[in-house]
């Protein structure tokens, strides 16, 4: 729903950007005041700034619930989950330890789900820390949307909710914030295409003989995808909390059992598959990276054309980043690449599940191994 949203509003303001259908009601405030009567200056609202004044309020309600609950439940809730599971797990671990003087004889399978259990704790508690940074930012641009909806009511050309200048400073917040996410889709990006060399390599090694030295991420791979309860937005109740921890390692070390005295040839067949999933994947992530700088470097042309309106007194590295064009064209042209480009992206978020099937052969089983 928020690529669909996301679709519409950017389309709707490439539409105002090259002023099609200009000779239709869209453009008639008249057609507003049929409605409602505005007081001056909202009442040059025109129906298509209404059209797209509500998708900019979905977007301040949308996001702004995103970048909270990446902040809290998948982050800051998550941290404390996983430092209390990490805790519990160090207190099971000396209890084992104790018992382990009357019986050396722990089964391979055991050590290795403590080991794997351990590592997936610390892996996803640095996840939490960047879900905290990320949603703070993601919080910080929902916010800034409301001046953008306020915008298109002509609102920031009164003095409420700080005028000119309140829009100015939550574009200036927002890319700020998209700064940060662009550097996240970089990161990304690149780890995606090292997973898929990864998941290519292990593929093609892989065997009981291997199992005692494999990874969080090989063993996720070789069973279709590893989600125990502390990956999730979950929140069980602090008692249940040992007990779902010490279910889950039985369930690894059954498994990792199973592997220890047969890989199916199955298993190598599907990594593979999905290395190339991960490929496309981490291409797919640094498309966005470009649509979003695109939209990143367009935007950013409206804040200096509003802080250095004077054209003749601009410095030089300004006037070479707005490519030496006349105020009032850079600030349009940046708008029109911002828009446009965000009119892509959630067409490629849209039909990248159609891809990623097509390249998933129709007899593959969609059950993940337990």
């Amino acid at each position: 729903m928020d690529a669909v949203v996301q679709f519409v509003r950017n389309a709707l303001c490439t539409i105002k950007n090259f002023s099609f259908l200009s000779d239709t009601f869209l453009y008639d405030p008249k057609v507003t005041a049929k409605y409602y009567t505005f007081p001056s200056p909202l009442d040059q609202t025109t129906p298509l700034e209404i059209f797209i004044s509500v998708t900019q309020f979905y977007a301040f309600v949308s996001v702004s619930r995103s970048g909270y609950r990446l902040l809290t439940k998948g982050g800051v809730k998550k941290l404390q989950l996983i430092q209390r599971l990490l805790n519990a797990k160090d207190k099971s671990r000396k209890d084992e330890t104790k018992k382990s003087k009357e019986n050396k004889t722990e089964a391979v399978s055991e050590s290795v789900a403590r080991r794997l259990v351990i590592e997936s704790l610390v892996k996803e508690g640095d996840a939490a820390a960047r879900s905290t940074f990320v949603g703070i930012n993601v919080l910080a641009i929902g916010i800034a949307f409301f001046w953008l909806f306020a915008n298109s009511y002509h609102v920031t050309s009164t003095d409420w909710i700080g005028g000119i200048y309140g829009l100015i400073h939550a574009l200036t917040v927002m890319e700020v914030a998209l700064l940060f996410l662009l550097y996240y889709m970089l990161k990304d990006g690149a780890g995606w295409i090292r997973k898929s060399f990864q998941m290519k390599a292990f593929a093609k090694k892989i065997a009981p003989s291997q199992i005692e030295n494999i990874t969080v991420e090989q063993y996720s791979w070789m069973v279709n995808g590893w989600s125990p309860f502390w990956t999730e937005f979950s929140n069980p109740s602090i008692g249940a909390e040992d007990k779902m921890l010490e279910k889950e390692e039985e369930a690894v070390a059954a498994q990792i059992a199973l592997f220890l005295k047969k890989v199916d040839p199955d298993v190598s067949e599907r990594i593979l598959l999905e290395s190339r999933i991960a490929l496309f994947e981490g291409y797919r992530e640094y498309l966005y990276l470009l649509l979003n700088f695109f939209a990143f470097y367009g935007y950013m042309a409206s804040i200096l054309v509003f802080y250095f309106q004077d054209e003749a007194s601009q410095p030089s590295y300004i006037r070479a980043m707005l490519f030496y064009l006349p105020n009032a064209e850079a600030d349009w042209l940046g708008n029109a690449v911002g828009d446009f480009a965000w009119t892509v992206e959630p067409v490629i978020i849209l039909t990248s599940p159609l891809i990623v099937n097509s390249m998933k052969p129709k007899a593959m089983s969609k059950k993940k191994v337990d």
